[in-house]
């Protein structure tokens, strides 16, 4: 957290809007958190507010200021735009810090997108889910037995887009998991779609949606937390609003609800773009290898058993995304050849094809879950067998927007592959 007196403003987004024939940025702020009202003129922006960046004093900023303009800048209107930003937001701040220590304090996190992105009623949500199961392109109902022996499902990957473009697709991956998993931990991988500071982030809070509360195996955590550090909780702010976690946590609900008792392990992962970047292979990044190795560890202790669920999309592309041009079937088709060699790799549980086939192109399908899956893919291990099960894609209308998805299960090594080994 930085001081008033030496500012930082978050890492937002922002965009320039006119009143009046001024110029003001307005910030976009993807955990919803920044007055969305406060309107800053350009000029004090990229005259003030572009030196808030923790490290320089408001005595500095003033100097600079003068220096550069010969405008001698009050102190006192320094200090009240600091004030004004904290209190907005907009700063990385004692506001922020203060409503971080407030939401750590919870015990649970409350459901985000109930009435919005799902039913918000118990009977209404079961009964919404149970359509998808029944949907023509879904799996049939789900019939529970406990897996024959020496057969294990070791986990799967689900979609995270929402449940009336992909409801029939989930259901594929959560039908194996009834039928075929006898786990009573699932450690839950999501994406973080906004800014995270650290590659992964935790939260021990339990999950509430419309069918109940799902615990958080906090003994499980906090041994992660051991071995990997408490800065694992830096962005907990993230788990606040994001979906795919969420999304994952109904499924395990209305599957498993009355079956048996379960715990979830939440983690969101954000991006390894910075290591596509530079070539580097993301299991050589410190981080990256020290929390994998954490994971293993961890499982390897568990009195449960474990199993694992990615809630991750595949390609984003069109307008909506800042491609150029209309949709058409050859590039539906070259990003459905793209998304079959990436769930080739996913299916062979090879962590370096998969993050090198999104890598060849520089990531050109803006492929959502990257990270999310490599991680599970490496936690997972050799001997893991996968098979995909379905894939779609959601194309609006418009043909300005397309999102690709699919569920993959995962089979455990049985104990004559595991000796023969």
């Amino acid at each position: 957290m930085a001081t008033l007196d030496q500012p930082r403003l978050r890492p937002l987004g922002g965009h320039q809007v006119s009143q009046e024939g001024v110029s003001f940025v307005a910030f976009d702020d993807s955990l919803g958190l920044a007055d969305p009202n406060i309107l800053v003129p350009l000029a004090l922006y990229f005259q003030v507010l572009s030196r808030f960046d923790g490290r320089t004093t408001l005595a500095e900023v003033q100097a600079a200021i003068l220096a550069e303009t010969g405008h001698r800048f009050p102190m006192e209107d320094l200090r009240t735009i600091v004030r004004q930003l904290d209190e907005a937001l907009i700063l990385d701040g004692p506001a922020l810090a203060a409503l971080r220590a407030a939401y750590r304090s919870l015990p649970t996190r409350p459901a985000a997108l109930a009435g919005r992105a799902y039913e918000a009623t118990a009977r209404g949500l079961r009964s919404q889910i149970d359509q998808f199961f029944r949907h023509e392109s879904g799996s049939g109902a789900p019939e529970p037995a406990l897996p024959p022996n020496g057969s294990r499902l070791r986990g799967v990957l689900s979609p995270h887009i929402d449940f009336g473009r992909g409801g029939h697709i989930y259901s594929w991956a959560y039908r194996d998991l009834i039928e075929r998993c006898d786990a009573d931990v699932f450690v839950i991988f999501g994406v973080a779609h906004q800014y995270s500071a650290q590659r992964f982030i935790l939260t021990r809070k339990d999950f509430e949606t419309p069918l109940g509360v799902a615990r958080t195996n906090r003994e499980y955590v906090d041994q992660l937390v051991s071995l990997s550090g408490e800065h694992l909780f830096d962005d907990e702010l993230a788990h606040r609003t994001e979906h795919s976690i969420e999304f994952q946590v109904v499924f395990l609900q209305y599957v498993l609800g009355g079956v048996r008792d379960f715990t979830i392990v939440p983690i969101l992962v954000g991006s390894f773009h910075d290591l596509m970047e530079s070539g580097r292979e993301p299991i050589d990044d410190p981080e990256v290898k020290r929390f994998v190795g954490a994971l293993r560890a961890v499982e390897s202790s568990s009195p449960g058993k474990v199993a694992y669920i990615g809630g991750i999309d595949l390609g984003h592309l069109g307008q909506e995304f800042g491609d150029d041009g209309l949709l058409d079937a050859s590039t539906l088709e070259a990003l459905r050849n793209n998304d079959a060699s990436m769930l080739a790799a996913a299916s062979q549980v090879d962590p370096a094809s998969w993050f090198r086939q999104a890598a060849s192109v520089g990531n050109r399908w803006r492929i959502c879950g990257l990270a999310a899956t490599y991680t599970m893919l490496h936690v997972m291990g050799e001997g893991t067998k996968g098979t995909r099960l379905r894939y779609d894609q959601a194309v609006n209308p418009e043909r300005t927007c397309c999102v690709s998805f699919a569920s993959l299960a995962f089979e455990a090594p049985t104990e004559r592959e595991v000796t023969d080994g």
